[in-house]
């Protein structure tokens, strides 16, 4: 494929992965996989930049073979760190933060150490003035193993971690890290077996699926509680209307709005940060109590969560919310603040008379208390 052609391709990949990082502009950002995205972003577009330079027909007389040399292993150096970045991400979006990394961060940070320390050998044997060949197959192996055994790596936690996931969000999540990068991965393997008619697959396919990426991020930031990751009241309605549309005669749908008791006497002592680490504590212990595919937990309003459950018999519900009370007692939660944090629980059922819709479904919940709110404390209890 002729120059121009190959330039012009690179000039569209990076045009559109600089548009992606346009919407990362923000520099403290909330989430550390958005950090490191922004991270591969910035890398990726450095990669493609430095491609189109090395592509470039300068005259003779400002044609350097060695700054070519250069840029070609750089680019190599640059390719090789962005799949690490992957494996970092991913590490962030399956356990949410980067600790299992970091305990095996020597066996994995070892291949690109490797591959870097092979980079620097070889502009450390550069020799100026000397006539040199640009096809360099032993880099572009080295650095193509590199890739596809981060690739794999971050597939397999994904997978495994997929396998062990009781919720069906998350199993979504993490089939979906698992699958999308073995796309790249096949566009390498192709770029390999037809590199003698040099045609660009493998940047234009990485910027797609960054693209892609991105998109699914957004979408589901749209539908997600920023403060607890939980969904937020927009999915639970999205949620409630499919979920009542397909219903049938023989299955029960519950919904259960657990609220936080004494919020606003909490907020007036301790303050708001405390207000939020609380509501953050439960709705991990929440989180933790989903422990099956009929179960939906969102984060419905400012100190209410909804848990929609499909039963056979109330005296599952029931049961259910038994074992929330009981477990409570002895949740962490209970060491964030000086009184027992306690909540309130109402249901409701859906196809019962009065309660046709969604709309129907949310406010008959404030008809049905199965656990009424404590109040221990009076205004004086609270006051310094």
């Amino acid at each position: 494929m002729h120059n121009v052609a190959l330039i012009e391709i690179g000039i569209c990949c990076t045009a559109t992965l600089l548009l992606v990082l346009y919407q990362y502009r923000i520099s403290l950002l909330q989430f550390p996989e958005e950090r490191t995205f922004k991270k591969i972003l910035i890398l990726m577009i450095a990669e493609t930049i430095l491609d189109i330079v090395g592509k470039l027909q300068f005259p003779e007389r400002f044609s350097n073979p060695d700054i070519k040399y250069v840029i070609i292993v750089l680019t190599a150096a640059i390719t090789q760190f962005i799949p690490y970045l992957w494996n970092l991400y991913v590490h962030y979006k399956i356990y949410g933060s980067a600790y299992h990394f970091r305990k095996y961060a020597i066996p994995i940070t070892i291949p690109l150490v490797m591959g870097l320390l092979y980079c620097v050998t070889r502009l450390y044997q550069l020799q100026p003035g000397v006539p040199r060949d640009f096809n360099i197959p032993e880099l572009w192996t080295i650095t193509n193993s590199i890739c596809i055994f981060y690739i794999a790596m971050a597939s397999f936690i994904s997978f495994r971690s997929a396998h062990r996931n009781y919720t069906k969000t998350g199993w979504r999540q993490e089939q979906y890290l698992c699958w999308i990068m073995t796309i790249p991965v096949a566009a390498i393997l192709v770029q390999i077996a037809l590199q003698r008619l040099e045609i660009p697959i493998v940047t234009p396919v990485i910027t797609l699926v960054l693209l892609h990426i991105h998109i699914t991020q957004q979408s589901t930031l749209i539908t997600m509680d920023h403060l607890t990751g939980l969904n937020n009241e927009r999915r639970l309605n999205n949620f409630l209307r499919d979920k009542t549309a397909d219903l049938t005669s023989e299955q029960r749908l519950f919904l259960l709005t657990i609220t936080l008791d004494n919020m606003r006497h909490i907020r007036r002592k301790l303050g708001k940060k405390k207000v939020e680490d609380i509501v953050i504590a439960f709705a991990d212990f929440l989180r933790a109590r989903m422990t099956s595919d009929n179960m939906f937990l969102a984060h419905y309003q400012k100190h209410s969560f909804a848990i929609v459950l499909e039963k056979k018999t109330w005296n599952d519900v029931e049961a259910f919310c038994n074992m929330l009370i009981s477990t409570s007692n002895t949740a962490k939660l209970q060491s964030l603040a000086p009184w027992p944090i306690t909540f309130s629980i109402n249901y409701s059922e859906f196809g019962k008379p009065g309660v046709n819709n969604v709309i129907e479904f949310l406010d008959d919940t404030k008809n049905n208390c199965f656990k009424p709110t404590t109040s221990l404390y009076t205004r004086n209890d609270f006051e310094p």
